[in-house]
């Protein structure tokens, strides 16, 4: 496969980075936000960097409703909550721009939930 992550194709001929990028949107767009990696993570079968992408954003996703779900819980969830997710939506917004230059960006702490969801 090729190092150079413009030249690798993806998910219905994307390349690798186009793919990344458009799955770390994703999780700005509610009701989808869950789908998209899913669906990613089922076609995409062989590009590790679009993989990981969609196993990132996929876990964000879910400590995201687990986040919400807190907030209907809790009085204060709801600043909490919002502080939370004005940070999430910054590292994602740095994860989509990474991969749209062809870096790989880990989100800090997020690759434990991510190895609770996945078994590679």
């Amino acid at each position: 496969m090729n190092s150079n992550i413009k030249e690798q194709r993806s998910i219905a001929g994307l390349r690798a980075n186009a793919a990344a990028f458009l799955i770390n949107l994703s999780y700005f767009l509610p009701g989808i936000n869950l789908i998209v990696p899913i669906v990613a993570l089922i076609l995409e079968g062989e590009n590790d960097f679009v993989r990981n992408y969609a196993k990132q954003t996929l876990a964000l996703s879910v400590v995201t409703v687990v986040a919400l779900a807190l907030n209907i819980v809790v009085v204060l969830g709801t600043f909490v909550f919002l502080i939370f997710t004005a940070i999430l939506s910054i590292f994602q917004i740095i994860a989509a721009i990474s991969a749209l230059v062809e870096k790989e960006f880990k989100i800090p702490y997020l690759e434990k939930v991510v190895n609770l969801l996945f078994i590679d």
